[in-house]
């Protein structure tokens, strides 16, 4: 008879203490009910160890479409500025909630500044929190703005919330035109 080759025994059974050799496994055999070695790169919510879950190509599940809340969004145009005034050309109203994904865009013929701001309208004493600012000009008469990557929260807040696009026609005055949309978390 042959020598055989005995396994040297590198897992331990958790529950008997006993010592195990693994088992060889080669690609697209069957993983049901077979032992083997296993990494812990991956755990569930619960911190269990657990293999990935394939989809029926092979591939990990991926999802980067997904976004939690309730997409708002607002235009409008203020045709008839004073040069020199700040005006609003568009104001989105919403809840008291988080916010993420803010995208904005303003567009004028004439050189003019937009701001966006937020309000915390609570009747007589508003509060107002300056969230950035842009020029447009020859050149450039619009501007489109996305930040996937900055929140507000607004949680604090006691009154209406609204997001206002101001703009501003510094030497001439023109059309102002603007947009708002934003991820409104729940």
């Amino acid at each position: 008879m042959a020598d055989l080759r005995e396994v040297f025994p590198i897992l331990q059974d958790d529950s008997t203490g006993a010592g195990e050799a693994p088992v060889s496994r080669i690609e697209g055999e069957v993983a049901a009910a077979k032992e083997g070695l296993i990494g812990f790169s991956f755990k569930d919510s619960s911190g269990n160890v657990v293999l990935p879950q394939l989809l029926s190509n092979g591939k990990l599940p991926v999802d980067t479409e997904s976004v939690a809340g309730t997409c708002l969004y607002a235009d409008g145009e203020d045709a008839s500025p004073v040069v020199s005034t700040a005006s609003d050309v568009v104001t989105l109203v919403a809840g008291l909630n988080q916010y993420t994904n803010l995208l904005l865009s303003g567009s004028c013929l004439r050189t003019s500044l937009f701001e966006l701001v937020h309000i915390d309208d609570v009747g007589v004493t508003d509060t107002e929190t300056s969230l950035g600012k842009f020029l447009v000009g020859p050149g450039q008469f619009s501007f489109c703005c996305e930040s996937l990557c900055r929140s507000f929260d607004a949680t604090g807040g006691t009154g209406v919330q609204n997001f206002v696009l101001r703009g501003t026609c510094l030497f001439h005055a023109s059309t102002l035109r603007g947009e708002i949309s934003v991820n409104q978390v729940t």
